[in-house]
């Protein structure tokens, strides 16, 4: 006889900044992210279960500032010990905002903002960092692999999340700068051209983002101990400038060049990423033999 029960969670808000690049450079120099917990701050939410996972050397960035995620684990060893499982699985997902935001943002090259929101079966032991050469033990690049690939340990010496059915849920989001809200100067806007910049190159101010694509996938049937990882991992691909810097390299009769706002203009991406809320609802009833046999083999032996 099966009982109801119901995982929630919430997801904090986050705020990502490249810092200042000056004219001519393509890489941030003091990138930051940290969560944004002031509740007088644009989207401040103090209340979150998620943390940061560290990648190298003691912070949350990659060693490209392009690729960071927060994650919450949940003890469901209960489920273990009492062999059982939480069957007919239904999640939903509940966002403060749809998009994030880009606050003061300048200058800024193509390229997609993605997020990757994940359940998984197991534990990941994130709370371990990765080493000082940046070489993380959770492949936070491909965490939209998820079910496709394995996702620990980019040595590729441990499976986990690589089976189809070990996703429970599985939600990828691309979000691109919007052309219909961008001004430039000098008519819409002041020049951020920065110290050894031009200002005579007009300059562009991102007014906000919207979203390209959006994919969901997982196999939301049953959900068995020791516990579910949740992951929301980000890709800022915009963060570098290297798209402005390629050419086709043509000599004649003109010689291609770099764009004019990596030349002549600073740059500065600035991401104000809402907060987020899950919720799990089941219903917990006993493993059959086969369950026993399929489920634990794969998840509890590499957890």
């Amino acid at each position: 006889m099966g009982v109801p029960r119901m995982i929630q969670g919430q997801f904090g808000a986050v705020r990502y900044d490249t810092g200042q690049l000056l004219a001519g450079v393509t890489t941030p120099v003091a990138p930051t992210v940290e969560f944004n917990e002031s509740t007088g701050s644009y989207q401040g939410v103090k209340r979150h279960n998620d943390q940061f996972y560290i990648q190298q050397a003691g912070s949350p960035l990659d060693v490209s500032a392009i690729h960071f995620m927060t994650y919450d684990y949940v003890d469901l060893r209960d489920l273990l010990e009492s062999k059982a499982c939480m069957d007919d699985v239904v999640i939903n997902v509940q966002r403060q905002y749809e998009l994030p935001y880009p606050d003061i943002s300048y200058n800024v090259p193509a390229g997609n903002i993605e997020e990757t929101f994940l359940i998984l079966l197991g534990d990941y032991d994130l709370e371990k960092p990765g080493d000082l050469a940046g070489l993380s033990p959770f492949n936070v690049k491909n965490a939209s692999k998820a079910g496709f690939v394995p996702l620990k340990d980019l040595t590729g010496n441990d499976s986990q999340g690589g089976l189809p059915f070990e996703v429970l849920y599985r939600e990828v989001r691309q979000y691109v700068q919007d052309p219909s809200q961008n001004f430039t100067s000098p008519n819409q806007i002041g020049t951020f051209a920065g110290p050894g910049g031009n200002p005579g190159t007009p300059s562009r101010l991102i007014g906000n983002f919207r979203m390209a694509s959006r994919t969901i996938g997982g196999y939301p049937d049953l959900l068995v101990g020791p516990g579910i990882t949740v992951i929301r991992a980000w890709s800022i691909y915009p963060s570098n400038r290297l798209s402005q810097d390629i050419t086709g390299g043509a000599t004649q009769p003109v010689a291609d060049a770099p764009a004019a706002e990596l030349i002549d203009l600073a740059m500065r991406l600035q991401v104000y990423i809402p907060a987020l809320q899950y919720n799990i609802v089941g219903t917990q009833r006993p493993l059959t033999a086969t369950e026993t046999a399929t489920y634990y083999s794969n998840i509890l032996m590499k957890s």
